[in-house]
């Protein structure tokens, strides 16, 4: 089973299940989600405020133009020759020799800052721009260029001349204010991008079950239904609401699909003389102990008589299901002999199903399941039946299910809705079939079902009533 999986895994991309993947990943992680953005707002914020390094600008803006001779100083070269002075300026200013004088005229080793000019085109005028870690440090340095330039300048074009346009003076404020709102947009933008990558990753690794139609295409197992995601009206009291055939309120849909689920169990019956079925699931959690009553009063409801059966001797929760108060005997008596059938079930209400359900829960179950008694406990139940639903603890995660597999007709496999990793079910399904049981079918459970008459029902209540 698991190989044909494989083979039909490979190059198979479904973009439209990935999208709604990611929809629903977005929004099952929506509060864990926001929590990462705060964080990453938290910190990034803390960081660039740690880290924060402020630096101050010093500007002048000059025009820059050299004489023929120091003797005929007013006497100026024409534009085209100033203009070309000033491309050279910036050159200048980078330069080795003008550094040093500088640094020197600063006592300094080097030149505490960094020195910039932009010369506008076409033109002999340029701005001369300073940054500095100190305000007072920017504007010496500033004044040192202005100072030291045409001595520098003189070897290279000759005698040249500053005449100041403009001065900032002392910086007095950092050229790189520190914005909490600046970085707040940042550290945001880096959390919805860091959601969007985990979303994809958890989109992209998640591998489950969601739709009927891949129960033939991924196990060649046939559907035996689908049972819709239920909802009722929010109750005032805190009595849990179940979700159960009888329940007045139940969608129709939801009775709709057991119908479904019904019919097919049925014509197994018919065409194959099969009476007792095993119902199971790969994990927790996947709503089979619900599933497994609303199978029974399905059946009742038809005219059926029908026992259903607690066989999850580690964690008995169909009682709970049911809301029915748990007897001192239960499955577990009547297995090893110490109690009849007929002491130990009780009625569901009038609706026809008969439960036996757990009662002590034991953790040592293999030996209780296994042997004559666990047969002979089966074909009693036969007898006195038409249909017999046994619900049985998750087969991938313990043996139980593979053992009472051995002693009945059929099982039925519940599969909720984008919830258990179809490896995990594969493994599940394959320890069921290596006790010779014939799976008949598996039942979508809790699926997200697009039905009219949903919509007017408020408060979602998962159709899960088990802890196991």
């Amino acid at each position: 089973m698991s190989e044909r999986y494989n083979e039909k895994k490979e190059g198979l991309i479904d973009i439209t299940g990935l999208i709604d993947d990611l929809i629903k990943g977005a929004f099952h992680m929506k509060w864990r989600f926001l929590i990462l953005i705060i964080l990453c707002v938290v910190i990034y914020c803390g960081y660039k405020r740690i880290t924060y390094s402020p630096y101050y600008e010093a500007t002048s803006t000059f025009t820059i133009s050299a004489s023929i001779s120091a003797e005929a100083s007013d006497t100026y070269m024409d534009n085209a020759t100033a203009n070309q002075m000033a491309k050279t300026f910036p050159y200048i200013l980078e330069s080795g020799v003008l550094q040093e004088i500088i640094a020197q005229d600063l006592g300094r080793q080097s030149v505490p800052g960094k020195i910039e000019a932009d010369v506008m085109e076409n033109t002999n005028l340029f701005t001369l721009k300073v940054t500095a870690d100190d305000p007072e440090m920017a504007n010496k340095i500033l004044q040192s260029v202005v100072k030291n330039y045409p001595t520098v300048a003189e070897f290279v074009i000759g005698s040249s001349q500053l005449t100041l346009m403009d001065e900032s003076g002392v910086p007095a404020s950092p050229a790189n204010p520190f914005s909490y709102r600046h970085e707040i947009i940042i550290g945001g933008i880096i959390g919805v991008v860091l959601c969007i990558l985990l979303d994809l990753l958890f989109a992209l690794g998640k591998n489950t079950v969601k739709k009927e139609e891949d129960f033939k295409r991924l196990f060649s197992v046939k559907s035996l239904g689908t049972i819709p995601h239920a909802k009722f009206h929010k109750r005032r009291s805190k009595v849990q609401e179940l979700v159960v055939l009888d329940n007045p309120r139940i969608p129709r849909n939801f009775l709709e699909a057991a119908r479904t689920v019904r019919r097919r169990l049925e014509r197994a019956s018919k065409e194959t003389g099969m009476k007792s079925f095993l119902v199971t699931s790969a994990m927790p959690g996947e709503g089979k102990s619900t599933v497994s009553a609303n199978i029974a009063l399905a059946l009742a409801m038809k005219g059926y008589s029908v026992i259903l059966v607690d066989a999850d001797l580690r964690n008995p929760s169909t009682a709970k299901v049911l809301g029915m108060e748990e007897k001192e005997t239960g499955t577990l008596e009547v297995i090893k002999g110490e109690a009849d059938i007929k002491d130990a079930v009780q009625p569901y209400k009038d609706s026809g199903v008969m439960v036996l359900a757990g009662s002590s829960p034991i953790q040592d179950t293999s030996g209780v399941l296994s042997g004559d008694n666990m047969k002979e406990f089966v074909k009693k139940l036969e007898e006195q039946a038409d249909f017999v639903i046994i619900d049985t603890p998750p087969s991938a995660l313990l043996s139980d299910a593979a053992i009472v597999a051995q002693y009945v007709d059929g099982a039925v496999f519940v599969v909720r809705q984008d919830y258990t990793e179809i490896d995990r079910i594969l493994d599940g399904m394959e320890i069921l079939s290596g006790s010779g049981v014939e799976i008949k079918g598996c039942i979508l459970n809790d699926a997200d079902v697009k039905a009219g008459e949903s919509s007017t029902y408020g408060h979602s209540y998962h159709a899960k009533a088990e802890t196991a």
